[in-house]
């Protein structure tokens, strides 16, 4: 893999997890201690974050496991009924638009479900 598809790997996922979070590119910026400018040159995979830039992004919530490897962390306190709501719609969803996931693309998926329950049972709880 060379420098420039792994800068716009770690881009693309960067804007994946700015979205999960909720996130502008200035709110990101500002939470660690960055330019906008800078976050667009990562999201672009023109740049890639300084360690100590990703050391913030951690402190923050942002998954830079996933980051830099596209593998998501486990989360320290998973909710089985909740995750295996997640993996079961991770598996319709595959049937219903006829893909042939591997094993690792269809836990990515669950995650994802996984990750987004948990968001809207947060801010549903918090309303």
């Amino acid at each position: 893999m060379r420098n420039a598809e792994i800068r716009r790997d770690i881009g693309a996922r960067l804007v994946d997890e700015r979205a999960r979070l909720g996130l502008t590119q200035q709110g990101l910026a500002a939470a660690v201690n960055c330019s906008r400018l800078s976050v667009i040159q990562y999201e672009s995979g023109r740049s890639s974050p300084a360690a100590e830039t990703l050391v913030a992004m951690e402190s923050i919530g942002v998954d830079v496991r996933f980051l830099l490897t596209g593998l998501r962390a486990a989360p320290l306190r998973i909710d089985r009924d909740r995750f295996t709501v997640a993996f079961a719609e991770a598996l319709r969803q595959a049937k219903v638009r006829r893909e042939r996931l591997s094993p690792e693309e269809k836990l990515d998926q669950a995650w994802r479900i996984y990750d987004a329950l948990t968001h809207l049972s947060n801010t549903v709880g918090r309303a």
